[in-house]
C-alpha cells in the first residue's frame, strides 16, 4: 500500500548540472546528477592538484585522492563512505567531500543549493584528474579544463510509500543499522 490517507506522497529529489569546460571556456559536456559528481586523480599515483570555488570565490586547493559534490540523495552513498555527512532528502543542500585528503583540517562541507561550484586543473598538476557522473561517463581533465556544478533546475519525482521522512529514516535504519545497537541492560 502507497501514501497515507488514499493519497499519494511525492518527494522532488534534486539533481545536479554538471558541465565541463575546455582550457579554451567551450562546453565539452553535460550530465544531470542525482547522486554525485566526483574528480579523482584517475590511473595517476599523485595526488589530484584542484582549485575550488565557489560562486567565484576561492574555497580550497585540493590536495587529496579527489573530491565528491553530492546531492542529499547521493549523501549515503559515495559521499558518506569518505565522511561526509548524511542529509535528509528535502533540505536544499549541495555536499562537498573530500576523499583522502592530504591535510587533516579539510572536512567535508555543505553549501545551499543556490551557490556554483567550479573546479579546475591548474597549469602546475602533476598530472591530469577524472571526473565521473553518477559512476558514469568518465572523462579526462586537462590542465586548464574545468567542471561546473550547480542545482538542476530539473529534479527528479519519486513516489514514497508513506512520506519522505517515512520512507528517508526506514531506509537508513534497513540498510545501514542506522544508530542501532544492543540495548544496555540495567544495572
Amino acid at each position: 500500500a502507497f501514501g497515507n490517507n488514499n493519497q499519494i506522497c511525492i518527494s522532488m529529489r534534486m539533481r545536479l548540472d554538471c558541465r565541463i569546460f575546455g582550457i579554451d571556456g567551450s562546453l565539452r559536456s553535460r550530465y544531470a546528477v542525482l547522486n554525485e559528481v566526483v574528480i579523482d586523480r584517475g590511473s595517476s599515483p599523485y595526488l589530484a592538484s584542484l582549485e575550488c570555488f565557489c560562486d567565484d570565490v576561492h574555497l580550497t586547493t585540493v590536495q587529496a585522492d579527489g573530491i565528491i559534490f553530492s546531492t542529499p540523495t547521493g549523501s549515503t552513498a559515495y559521499s558518506m563512505a569518505a565522511g561526509g555527512s548524511v542529509v535528509h532528502p528535502a533540505v536544499p543542500a549541495i555536499l562537498v567531500t573530500p576523499i583522502c585528503p592530504h591535510v587533516l583540517s579539510f572536512r567535508s562541507m555543505i553549501f545551499p543549493d543556490h551557490v556554483v561550484l567550479r573546479c579546475y586543473v591548474p597549469s602546475d598538476a602533476r598530472s591530469t584528474a577524472c571526473v565521473h557522473f553518477d559512476g558514469k561517463h568518465r572523462t579526462e581533465l586537462f590542465r586548464g579544463e574545468s567542471v561546473q556544478i550547480q542545482m538542476s533546475a530539473h529534479p527528479v519525482p519519486t513516489i514514497n510509500r508513506a512520506d519522505h521522512s517515512s520512507d528517508w529514516l526506514g531506509s537508513l535504519k534497513r540498510n545501514f543499522n542506522f544508530n542501532t545497537r544492543v540495548k544496555q541492560k540495567p544495572l
